[in-house]
């Protein structure tokens, strides 16, 4: 078995829901993969990253990363903490808030998620100028 969990899906979005019931019933609104401003830098007031893995036994850490045009990390997510599961077939779930996101230009950026520090993915993200 690998020692990092396989990413499934990474999504941006405005708001993450969880039935109170049904805990495995999760509500993703307003999924982004672009951005529109017009003017720089932006400010986007909270918008949140979600993940799902592939279950591993061992527990394990991560956070969301946002990278720049020139790949650099322009914010980062707290770090959180992920019990492990018995099966592969089982998934974790990981979210994380960006509060107060500055997108200090247009072009391509991109939002990565780490685990233990390595990343095991990222979504695109187009930022664009617009009149």
């Amino acid at each position: 078995m690998t020692d990092l969990p396989e990413l499934v899906g990474i999504c941006l979005c405005e708001r993450v829901s969880q039935d109170i019931f049904r805990k495995d019933a999760v509500t993703l609104v307003n999924v982004h993969n672009s951005f529109t401003s017009t003017a720089f830098p932006s400010m986007i007031p909270i918008i949140y990253g979600f993940a799902q893995l592939r279950g591993m036994p061992e527990a394990f850490t991560y956070q969301f990363n946002v990278r720049g045009p020139n790949d650099e990390v322009i914010a980062s997510s707290s770090p959180g903490q992920v019990e492990g599961l018995p099966t592969s077939e089982s998934l974790h779930r990981v979210v994380s808030a960006f509060v107060g996101l500055v997108l200090p230009s247009a072009g391509h950026y991109k939002l990565e998620l780490e685990v233990n520090q390595k990343s095991v993915g990222s979504l695109p993200l187009l930022v664009e100028l617009v009149a």
